[in-house]
């Protein structure tokens, strides 16, 4: 596993074993999702960030995702 991969399932996990009670899981996730939307919206065109959320969605019920590195 990575060390990228590694940092965000801590991360995840850390957000799924918060004993915060006013944390809403679901709005954070949204909150996640829209963080992470506009940070690759600064690094990527609209239409590739589209196509890889798209390829994604097709696929949720297939084996676990494998993310490569860019050379």
């Amino acid at each position: 596993m990575s060390g990228e991969l590694h940092l965000i399932k801590e991360l995840l996990a850390e957000l799924d074993d918060s004993t915060d009670k006013q944390l809403n899981p679901q709005y954070a996730e949204d909150l996640l999702f829209t963080e992470l939307l506009t940070r690759l919206g600064q690094r990527r065109k609209a239409s590739d960030i589209l196509q890889q959320a798209q390829y994604h969605l097709d696929n949720l019920d297939q084996d676990e995702f494998v993310v490569t590195r860019g050379c």
